[in-house]
């Protein structure tokens, strides 16, 4: 009797540690499935990321050419039309582009440069078309320029919009900054024109910025070293005047 006891608890011990042995075996398995899933999960992260980084972003690359060379690549100069949209009878359109030429001031030679914008109707705007059904179509420039800011007229208001009169643009025109892009970074200028863009008129160069205030009112603040000067343009009555900002 003793020793069937004995059997039986030995027996059991045994089943104990196989059943202790093999459920750490199986918490171990769980584990290095674990650990695998994660290892596999960071390498395909980084191959993801790895495309994402090559497909959706790529640094500006700089592109200058003398103007003895910008006549000969003219043609490899992409140019796209994309409408932006429809202000009363007028059909507008962005034209884009990978490249434009830059006209320095005083008569030196121009650039071929590759342009860049944070903000804008696209990132590569340089020239809006616009036409009405019947009627030959208007370019605002006849010489392409950077498209910063674009604000259309408007006749009504809104909780986010103010009356506008007439169309507010911020131009970059030169790589004041000698970068080689043309982005919000180089001096711009503030220009309006009608709705259908005719009679183009500037109203303030070398400028930081704008905003539309109050209707037909705009904030223009400029870029200066010492301090930032502002000024408010009457889109009305043409009427420029600077606030007294000083400390």
């Amino acid at each position: 009797m003793r020793d069937e006891r004995t059997i039986k608890l030995l027996a059991l011990k045994e089943f104990q540690l196989s059943s202790r042995i093999m459920g750490f075996i199986e918490k171990s398995n769980k584990v290095l499935l674990f650990f695998a899933a994660i290892f596999v999960i960071i390498l395909v992260g980084r191959d993801v990321l790895r495309d994402i980084m090559r497909k959706d972003y790529s640094p500006p690359t700089v592109q200058v050419i003398k103007s003895d060379d910008a006549q000969a690549i003219e043609q490899k100069a992409k140019l796209e039309k994309q409408y932006v949209g429809l202000i009363k009878d007028v059909h507008i359109f962005e034209i884009t582009s990978d490249r434009v030429i830059q006209e320095q001031p005083y008569g030196s030679s121009a650039e071929r440069i590759v342009i860049s914008s944070s903000f804008g109707l696209s990132e590569n705007a340089v020239n809006l078309m616009f036409t009405k059904i019947g009627e030959q179509r208007k370019l605002l420039f006849e010489k392409n320029a950077l498209l910063v800011e674009f604000s259309p007229s408007r006749d009504k208001q809104t909780q986010y919009e103010k009356i506008l009169s007439k169309n507010v643009y911020l131009v970059a025109k030169y790589d004041s900054n000698n970068d080689g892009f043309l982005n919000r970074n180089d001096k711009k200028e503030l220009l309006v024109s009608e709705y259908d863009g005719t009679n183009l008129m500037s109203v303030m160069d070398d400028i930081r910025g704008y905003e539309v205030v109050d209707n037909d009112i705009v904030l223009i603040y400029t870029a200066s070293d010492l301090d930032t000067l502002y000024f408010i343009f009457n889109i009305k009555t043409g009427e420029l005047q600077k606030l007294d900002t000083a400390w």
